[in-house]
């Protein structure tokens, strides 16, 4: 049990630092870090789906948060109305999708207790709150790098949406489905 303790953990701070280094290689650092900011928070406490191994968990996270910051860089070019209405969307979406829902536990990790069920839709609603301000002053932000990060923190909402459906669940079992071959030696 230890070392599976201490493989999950060495895999995770792994999984943050070669993410953060992607984002820092495509040039989308600060992006990056507030997606994967934003997805901890709303996930932490809503649920979703999960790869059953962490290591294809981890190659998500590598692919996915460094993708989205890179596609927030490129869509923060467009007038703001664009980030607006990509906004109303995304909070509408990410608050549909906690009321209806969050949490959402997996068969490995099932929520067995109505306390706890609610204690965590609580949680889910705030952090859900939390990102949905963080948006809105965003927007209001005169920082150069508003836009890019508000953009970010929509499509962290989109992305941990996503994960909270039955799509997010199917895609996460084609992952865990993908054959992996192996070289044999000669």
């Amino acid at each position: 049990v230890l070392a599976y303790i201490i493989e999950v953990l060495v895999i995770n701070i792994g999984n943050l630092l070669l993410t953060l280094l992607l984002g820092m290689f495509l040039g989308v650092l600060p992006g990056t870090a507030a997606c994967i900011a934003a997805a901890a928070l709303f996930r932490h406490t809503a649920g979703g789906a999960h790869s059953k191994s962490p290591w294809r968990c981890a190659a998500v996270t590598i692919i996915v948060f460094p993708a989205m910051a890179l596609l927030a860089s490129h869509l923060a070019a467009p007038d703001q109305i664009h980030t607006d209405i990509l906004s109303v969307v995304a909070i509408l979406v990410g608050l549909v999708s906690v009321i209806i829902l969050a949490p959402v536990d997996t068969p490995s990790a099932p929520i067995i207790s109505p306390t706890r069920r609610r204690k965590l839709k609580v949680l889910s609603i705030f952090a859900f709150t939390l990102i949905a301000i963080a948006i809105i002053l965003l927007r209001q932000s005169v920082w150069s790098n508003a836009r890019e990060i508000q953009l970010c923190l929509i499509l962290s909402l989109f992305w941990t949406s996503f994960n909270l459906s039955k799509p997010g669940h199917r895609l996460m079992s084609f992952v865990d489905g993908i054959k992996i071959q192996k070289r044999g030696g000669d």
